[in-house]
């Protein structure tokens, strides 16, 4: 299944985007990182359609939908980045992996109804996302007793994000993921600008940071418009369900790039996450 593929990627990319995050968010203001790297994604996809020669789609109920997603998004990843600074990923992640569900049930709910096997293989991606991430709260003994603001947040974020990739797939036509996501941008980008700029704190930045909050910003916009183009596919429902394994392919750099071993539940949770994934793409 095609589908799955595209989600694997765009989790590739998100999980590159939030190794970063998980530094970035502690050492630079949130509004100067969701700006520069909205910025970020406006540049490279007004390169991309103009190489491309792709007419840009303009009318009305299509650039509102686009701007609505683009909102959404924002708000989502504002959720996302609030979540990581209040508490520790491996609370924030498995919650908002869990994402995928929602999408599944919204399938569900416009006649595309999964089949059994297919529930209980998307549920079991959630399982091993838990078990994978949650099997550090063993090891760590000091957490705070106001943990509801990180989970409150994940919790958002998951809704958010179901919410705007059902929006950004549902109106592709004629391949036009690239313009969609244009336009959702440059509205994210007139909000932050109108309500937060004078948030932004771009002065001090160092050199290393900015060339992270650009890379940040290119992954970001990749995985976004990979996750939109599934939705010319029959079922876009389940490059949701790959695609929420980033959580795993951050966990996966921080083990490789810092030494960090993993632990039996959380291999067990991988390759859990992995069969199930390689099983769905089969079907």
């Amino acid at each position: 299944m095609f589908e799955v593929i595209l989600g694997l990627i765009a989790a590739l990319a998100w999980g590159l985007h939030d190794f970063f995050v998980r530094f970035i968010v502690k050492k630079v203001n949130i509004f100067t990182a969701l700006i520069i790297t909205n910025v970020v994604g406006i540049v490279a996809l007004s390169v991309v359609l103009v190489f491309s020669n792709k007419i840009l789609a303009i009318e009305q109920p299509f650039l509102l939908v686009s701007a609505i997603y683009g909102l959404l998004f924002l708000a989502a990843t504002y959720s996302l980045y609030k979540a990581f600074d209040q508490g520790p990923v491996f609370i924030a992640a498995p919650i908002i992996g869990s994402y995928p569900l929602l999408s599944l049930l919204y399938a569900s709910m416009m006649g595309t109804s999964p089949a059994a096997y297919q529930w209980l293989l998307s549920g079991l991606v959630i399982v091993g996302l838990t078990l994978t991430v949650s099997s550090q709260i063993t090891k760590n003994t000091s957490f705070k007793s106001d943990i509801l603001p990180t989970v409150s947040w994940s919790l958002l974020a998951a809704l958010l994000f179901s919410i705007s990739f059902q929006l950004g797939q549902n109106q592709i036509i004629n391949g036009q993921e690239v313009s969609s996501n244009l336009f959702a941008r440059l509205a994210a980008a007139t909000i932050l600008f109108t309500f937060a700029f004078k948030k932004m704190r771009p002065l001090g930045l160092s050199f290393n940071q900015i060339l992270i909050l650009v890379f940040m910003g290119l992954a970001d916009t990749i995985a976004l418009t990979i996750m939109v183009y599934a939705g010319n596919y029959s079922r876009p429902e389940f490059s949701s369900v790959s695609a929420s394994t980033f959580g795993l392919i951050t966990i996966l750099l921080v083990c490789i790039i810092y030494k960090e071993r993993l632990s039996k539940t959380q291999s067990a949770g991988i390759m859990l996450v992995f069969s199930s994934i390689a099983i769905l793409s089969l079907a």
